[in-house]
């Protein structure tokens, strides 16, 4: 997405929502979207800290183009935080968050199509991800969309702490392979 741009997107229940790209500025949007998790979605989303060192990095990297860091809203209120980190660089890492009761209404599956039509529009060779062992959901979604499990790996978590989940690529170039790097927050 240019920055600038504007997506419509509509959830399942008819509700309207924009996606744009997050920029300086967007500190306390950021910040409240983490403030606002509830338990289900903070159990499976530790993107990174929500300092203001480390949001003021965040989108400073986006504004630059090292990583395509994306917002859901409704209205003014950023309602989902989806990013490809490392997007120069030929597979980007994938994540995606939204706050607790805007699950279930088929907006995952939209931004996850967003990512991958920009990782394919910039000519990346795929897409890595990482998942909770144990997040079913999240996990099922990734393998219908033609992400494919190729092994578990330790991710920095946004608390410091290190979990193993699965790591998981998604094709776009033929014969891509993962990338062979630690997974963790790009600050």
């Amino acid at each position: 997405m240019q920055l600038g741009e504007v997506l419509c997107l509509r959830a399942r229940n008819g509700l309207a929502l924009t996606v744009r790209r997050l920029r300086p500025g967007d500190d306390a949007a950021l910040q409240a979207f983490h403030a606002g998790l509830g338990p289900e979605s903070e159990r499976w989303f530790r993107a990174h800290s929500y300092d203001d060192a480390t949001v003021r990095r965040v989108l400073e990297r986006s504004e630059a183009g090292d990583d395509l860091t994306l917002g859901l809203f409704d209205g003014n209120r950023l309602v989902g935080y989806f990013f490809l980190w490392y997007f120069s660089e030929p597979a980007p890492l994938l994540g995606i968050g939204l706050v607790d009761r805007y699950q279930g209404l088929g907006l995952g599956r939209q931004l996850m199509g967003i990512l991958l039509d920009e990782a394919r529009a910039a000519g990346r060779d795929g897409v890595d991800l990482t998942t909770n062992l144990d997040n079913e959901r999240a996990y099922a979604l990734y393998e219908k969309l033609g992400f494919r499990h190729y092994r578990d790996v330790p991710n920095l978590q946004g608390d410091g702490a290190v979990v193993v989940e699965r790591a998981m690529f998604y094709t776009i170039r033929p014969g891509a392979e993962p990338p062979d790097r630690p997974h963790r927050p790009p600050v």
